[in-house]
């Protein structure tokens, strides 16, 4: 009887098991940031600059955000949870230059190009910029 019980028992015993295991794994919708969506345009004496990786830093808790400018100047922040936009908060704006591939394929050094715009923007305790995402669409525009 013993035999019987462990032959028909046991390996609905590891299904419940690996069952139970599997669903406690990973993260659920819950876990996911409800985003908003963030857009702007970056702008030197009118004109679009390109290639600016724009980074909300969270003033106090919380996940930034990151976008790279495109031909025309514009971004649109993304989440390094997954989705597009930032939490809603209060955020400082940080500015760094993302290396071109003519930078990289004429040997110069892309860490010492020079900045269009003024270095002050290149770190939290130091850019004059903030903004806060609210519910809904965002526009942060930032022109020098």
């Amino acid at each position: 009887m013993n035999h019987f019980f462990l032959r028909s028992c046991l390996p609905l015993c590891f299904l419940i098991s690996f069952c139970l295991v599997v669903s406690g794994c990973g993260g659920g919708v819950d876990d996911a940031p409800t985003l908003q969506p963030v857009k702007g345009t970056i702008k030197k004496d009118g004109k679009g600059i390109k290639d600016v990786r724009v980074s909300f830093v969270p003033a106090e808790d919380g996940i930034p955000a990151i976008g790279v400018s495109g031909e025309d100047g514009t971004y649109e922040l993304s989440n390094p949870k997954g989705g597009k936009g930032a939490q809603v908060g209060t955020y400082k704006v940080v500015l760094s230059v993302t290396p071109s591939e003519e930078s990289y394929a004429s040997g110069g050094d892309p860490n010492k190009a020079k900045l269009p715009f003024p270095k002050s923007y290149t770190s939290k305790t130091t850019t004059p910029k903030s903004a806060t995402v609210k519910e809904g669409e965002n526009v942060v525009d930032i022109e020098f």
